[in-house]
């Protein structure tokens, strides 16, 4: 039990947010800027990212092959995706969610590397993310609508339409109650994405560390215990695979939705 325990803690300070060589050095190196384990594995993110990007971006005569063919096909989902959501203003802004889905994409499969972390396991990461989606779509839809018109999409056209009475009490009541949701958002997109990731890297490190204690013990019983815990980590290992694209997905899919609401605001 103490075994496990010790491997538990390490797995844990394996997932904290460190500077990348574990050491801070002196005063004057802790108060400048330290490369953290996160912080690298984003620029590696950032990097497959641009690369798969500008594949993407090849010139339309040209007929794309092999992971440019990925690139293409990839892009023109998103785009189709931010056509339903904001109709004819979606390839607009096709370019920024698709950056958006491919970067999330990649730091979540960068996380499966053994040894490797996910940039999107962390909360700061995450809520940076959810923070600029939430700037953009309120300043698509102040700059669309004008403040005053804004606002008014937070309360349904139909209490608008009410009398005096209905404005000053249920409009009010609502009008607090969408502001809230409001601001909701970015705190449900940033929290869903790190729990499923930093959550997902656990329960592999769990049934990693069983196989370890298994095997070590060298008896029937260890063994038996690390062949399934061999099992169940690879069938969570797949699991976790699933979960980076839906994830991916899910938020980019969320802000198309954002914009496409802040675009639409007069028509709520």
């Amino acid at each position: 039990m103490d075994q496990f325990g010790d491997k538990l803690a390490s797995k844990l300070h394996h997932y904290s947010v460190l500077p990348w060589n574990d050491v801070y050095g002196s005063v004057e190196a802790a108060e400048a800027f330290v490369l953290t384990n996160y912080i690298f594995f984003l620029i590696i993110s950032f990097v497959v990212t641009l690369g798969f990007m500008l594949l993407a971006a090849r010139k339309l005569d040209m007929v794309p092959s092999g992971i440019g063919n990925v690139a293409e096909a990839g892009y023109e989902f998103i785009r189709n995706m931010c056509n339903e959501a904001m109709g004819k203003e979606g390839q607009k802004y096709a370019p920024f969610i698709a950056t958006l889905f491919f970067f999330i994409l990649f730091s979540n499969l960068i996380g499966l590397i053994p040894g490797a972390l996910p940039g999107t396991g962390t909360i700061g990461v995450t809520a940076t993310l959810a923070v600029m989606v939430f700037v953009l779509y309120n300043f698509i839809g102040f700059k669309k609508h004008g403040f005053i018109g804004y606002l008014k999409s937070f309360v349904p056209s139909g209490i608008r339409e009410m009398g005096w009475g209905g404005k000053l009490t249920l409009g009010v009541f609502v009008f607090v109650l969408e502001v809230v949701g409001h601001f909701l958002r970015p705190l449900t997109l940033a929290v869903r994405l790190f729990a499923n990731m930093f959550a997902g890297g656990m329960i592999l490190g769990i049934f990693g560390i069983f196989v370890v204690i298994g095997v070590a013990q060298l008896s029937a019983g260890g063994f038996a215990i690390a062949g399934l815990s061999t099992v169940m980590l690879l069938i969570m290992y797949a699991f976790k695979l699933f979960v980076g694209f839906i994830q991916a997905y899910v938020f980019a899919l969320l802000t198309s939705v954002y914009i496409g609401g802040a675009l639409h605001a007069d028509e709520h």
